[in-house]
Order: structure tokens, then C-alpha cells, then sequence
């Protein structure tokens, strides 16, 4: 009885040999057509062959086996994660990968997309070409002169931290990090500052940047950023007139706000293309210093895929010509209904009065 209880227990520790099974990857750049590569990964097939190209390098493994994920793999994987926000379970059955895989993959492309963010994303230095295209872009918006940059902040929302949980909330009650972006009139992020959580100021955030020593400390005479009421007012800095009493002060806060907006329109293109970044698309689960590269690498795609100017591919443009015209229908409808309502409301009127 003895001998056989240890014949089990023998058994039972033995360790088996678990066959290898390799699961059928397929790259979706092979089957997948451009309209479709842009609704699942935001950039179409010429952008993503080029930052293979950028990154590809970075990406590659030394190793001898056969197996290893394709550059361009590695690139789809990570993209279709900051698209969505999806969980990484989901992203490995769509690619036929496991979730390891998705989570490396997405690790290795934020870091070679974060160490060229400097070569994107540049602040103008003195009196440069650029720095003079810069302000006839703004001047042609609404006539404001001499404008460096759009600045505001905006929150990122993450998960509660369990270090230090209480900093990460905002005034509007949710898990955040406080992002600061300058932008110019054409989209385009001119300086971010991505280190400090949501229940950081505007304000705060702007006194403890480069942006605001190097305006300090350089000669940028008869040349401003423009800001919210959130902003102190500064020789660099202009904020609306709180309370306009003249025609002049009214006129200024027209030009000011048409002008200013253009920062508020960058954030809010940037968290459409990518829904991680977005409440709906999901809280972004890692640590802020995870959140931090995530974000920095996500500028780096606004930059490098889109070129000059921020614009939608040709499908997402169609998508949002598409949703503009469903609510113009639907304001017009509303407003006929309104009418309606009133022109009965006089007749009723009219008749009790006669």
C-alpha cells in the first residue's frame, strides 16, 4: 500500500512535457484595406510603414528563433490599444498573440516613440522663420498679433493609485493626470508638460515648467502665449478681461477666445483619434510614470504621422462630416419644432383674446 501511494504521489509530481503550440499569426497589414486600417489603428497604411521604418530598429530581436513578432506586428498591436483602450486580453485573440506579447509589445513601442519625441515637439527659439510663420498663423484666426502659443491643460484619466491616492483627483472627482499643452494655430503641440496630478493648477503647473523660464529668461519682446482665467496675467501671458466695460476690452476677448480656443480643438482631436486617453474609451490602469511615456509617445504620433497640419484621415474625416450633418439635421428639426410650437401658441392666443 505503501509503494503504491508513493508510485502516486511520484506520478502526480512528475513533471510533463507540454507540447509548443504555435498559434496562426496574421499580420494585419496583408489582409486588412486602408479604411479599414485607419477605423482600427488611426493611421493608414504610408504613416504606419514609416514609422516602421523610425522605430523598426528598436523593435528587432536578436534571436535565432522563428517565432519572434514582426516589427510591424509589434507596431499594430501597440496601436490598436491606443485607438480603443481595450483590455490587452482582447488585443491578444484579435492578433492571435498571448497577452504577454501585448504587453511587451506595447512597452517596447511607447519607449523607442518617447526617445524621439524631442525631435517633434520644439518650442521656437528667438526669431526664427518658424517662430514668424507661427504668428501669421494665429494673426489670420481673429487678428490677435504676435501670439507664440495657445496654452491650456487637460485631464488624462487613470485608475486610484495606491501611493499617494488622494493628488490624483480632480475637481470634477475622478483619477487624473494634469497635462499641459502649447500648441500652434495649426494643431500642432509645440510643448507639453506631462508629470504632475490632476489636482495640480493650471497656474501651477505653468509657473513650474521649461516654457515659463525660458520666456523669463529670454527675449521674447512684443510676443505672448495666450491663456485662460485660469492663468495669471503676465508680460509672456495674456488672459481674458474678466469683467469688459468698453468696446475695446470686448473686442479683445472676441479676438481672444477665437484665438485661445485652438488649444482646447488640439486636445479634443487628440483624445478622439486615441480613446485610451479618453473617459470612454477606459481609465488608462498603470502607474503615472507609465501614464507619462504613454502619453508622450501619443504626441510623438501627432507630430510624426501627421505632418504639417492635424487632420483626419480620409475615413475619420468622413465620419465626422457625417456625425456634423446628423446634428445640424437635428438642430433644424428642433428649431422647426419650436416654431411650430410658438406659431400654435400665438393662434391659442389670439383666439382667447377675440
Amino acid at each position: 500500500m505503501a509503494r503504491y501511494l508513493l508510485l502516486l504521489q511520484h506520478l502526480h509530481h512528475q513533471r510533463q512535457r507540454v507540447p509548443r503550440v504555435f498559434r496562426d499569426r496574421q499580420n494585419p497589414l496583408d489582409y486588412t484595406d486602408d479604411d479599414n486600417l485607419v477605423k482600427n489603428y488611426r493611421l493608414d497604411r504610408h504613416l504606419i510603414l514609416d514609422l516602421c521604418a523610425e522605430i523598426g530598429q528598436g523593435l528587432e530581436r536578436p534571436t535565432r528563433r522563428s517565432q519572434s513578432l514582426q516589427v510591424s506586428l509589434q507596431i499594430l498591436i501597440a496601436l490598436r490599444y491606443y485607438a480603443t483602450g481595450s483590455f490587452q486580453s482582447v488585443i491578444a485573440d484579435a492578433h492571435g498573440v498571448k497577452i504577454n506579447s501585448v504587453s511587451r509589445s506595447i512597452h517596447y513601442v511607447s519607449r523607442e516613440l518617447s526617445l524621439r519625441l524631442s525631435r517633434y515637439v520644439n518650442f521656437p527659439d528667438g526669431r526664427t522663420q518658424q517662430l514668424d510663420d507661427i504668428k501669421d498663423g494665429f494673426h489670420n484666426i481673429a487678428g490677435f498679433p504676435n501670439v507664440l502659443g495657445a496654452v491650456d491643460g487637460t485631464f488624462v484619466p487613470i485608475i486610484a493609485q495606491t501611493e499617494d491616492e488622494h493628488l490624483y483627483v480632480t475637481r470634477k472627482g475622478f483619477h487624473a493626470i494634469n497635462m499641459q499643452g502649447i500648441c500652434d494655430s495649426q494643431n500642432i503641440f509645440l510643448n507639453v508638460v506631462v508629470c504632475w496630478p490632476g489636482s495640480s493648477h493650471d497656474a501651477f503647473v505653468s509657473n513650474n515648467s521649461e516654457t515659463t523660464m525660458l520666456l523669463e529668461e529670454n527675449d521674447y519682446s512684443d510676443s505672448w502665449l495666450l491663456g485662460d482665467s485660469a492663468y495669471p496675467l503676465k508680460r509672456y501671458l495674456l488672459t481674458p478681461v474678466l469683467n469688459p466695460t468698453t468696446q475695446g476690452q470686448i473686442r479683445y476677448n472676441i479676438a481672444h477666445k477665437r484665438t485661445r480656443c485652438i488649444i482646447e480643438r488640439t486636445f479634443g482631436l487628440w483624445k478622439v483619434r486615441f480613446r485610451c486617453l479618453h473617459k470612454s474609451g477606459g481609465y488608462l490602469m498603470y502607474s503615472p510614470k507609465n501614464v507619462f511615456t504613454s502619453l508622450n509617445q501619443l504626441l510623438f504620433f501627432i507630430i510624426f504621422a501627421l505632418g504639417e497640419a492635424f487632420r483626419f484621415p480620409t475615413a475619420m474625416a468622413t465620419m465626422m462630416m457625417k456625425m456634423m450633418m446628423m446634428a445640424m439635421k437635428t438642430m433644424m428639426m428642433i428649431m422647426k419644432m419650436t416654431q411650430t410650437r410658438r406659431g400654435t401658441k400665438l393662434m391659442v392666443d389670439k383666439c382667447v383674446t377675440n
